[in-house]
């Protein structure tokens, strides 16, 4: 084989095997990015701190009036592309201090995953005992969102927010939200797994915590009704959830390395993170 036909195969491989690299890159970033939204030209990830779905009603029959819910930020929340202050002023041309709820992505950790614990009583959560769930928001926990609920805006009277619908979520994925008394054990009043259970209410000029539960990884999108009982009508919003990417995406972006020719990348220390199979 002549020295030119050498070196044009090799030339050959490098530029499949840079193909390959590139098709790996695009697959992996559109594998773990979160996936876009639609409804708003800008989606910004809330990632930690104080935050509030809220329930709000303005009187009259002109732009902006009658019930809606919101997104207001506190002093040490966390968004990627906002400072701060951005996120305490409010979205631009809309009320102070508030935010549309299809403006951000509540990306959810891996390090909070806890295994089901066993009982009946918890069942609602739609994972089988010693399977790990995503549970977080009624007490602060530093770098994980705390999102809770306020009425403080409805007119005066309690809000009732009601989980209407679950436009998108991971296979098997469920989603609850409920509290836990004094002797561990939980009060219930969102379950996407157990029928009828789909209404939280909120007392008058309250802001409350409650815990979101999520059964498995992925991105879910979360269709809330809000309603009043001293205000007409009732408000609809949509709230995205990120819970990590979903171990799913990591195995085929390793199989794309194989299929170029490279070796897998080994987790730091012989250490894979929870949650994940073994590899």
């Amino acid at each position: 084989m002549t020295t030119v036909m050498i070196t044009a195969l090799r030339l050959q491989h490098h530029v499949q095997r840079s193909r390959a690299l590139l098709g790996l890159v695009l697959l992996s970033t559109s594998l773990l990015a979160l996936p876009p939204r639609s409804a708003e030209a800008t989606t910004y990830n809330y990632t930690a701190g104080h935050a509030d779905i809220g329930l709000a009603y303005t009187s009259g029959t002109g732009a902006g009036s009658g019930p809606r819910l919101y997104l207001e930020f506190g002093a040490n929340a966390v968004a990627t592309g906002l400072t701060n202050a951005q996120l305490q002023a409010g979205q631009p041309g809309g009320e102070a201090g508030e935010w549309s709820p299809s403006s951000f992505i509540t990306v959810v950790p891996q390090n909070i995953a806890v295994a089901r614990p066993v009982g009946s009583q918890w069942d609602f959560l739609g994972a089988n005992p010693g399977q790990l769930v995503w549970v977080f928001g009624q007490t602060s926990q530093p770098g994980v969102p705390f999102v809770g609920f306020d009425t403080s805006k409805a007119n005066g009277g309690t809000g009732t927010f009601t989980l209407a619908n679950i436009l998108a979520r991971p296979a098997g994925g469920e989603v609850s939200l409920f509290s836990m008394g004094g002797f561990g054990t939980p009060t219930v009043f969102w379950s996407s797994f157990q029928a009828g259970t789909d209404a939280v209410t909120v007392p008058a000029a309250t802001h409350t915590h409650y815990n979101f539960g999520f059964s498995q990884p992925g991105y879910y999108e979360l269709e809330v009704v809000g309603t009043g009982d001293n205000f007409p009508g009732q408000a609809t919003g949509v709230f995205a959830f990120q819970v990590v990417p979903e171990p799913s995406a990591l195995l085929l972006a390793i199989a794309g390395l194989a299929a170029a020719g490279l070796p897998p990348r080994r987790w730091p220390h012989g250490r894979k993170p929870a949650g994940f199979s073994t590899l």
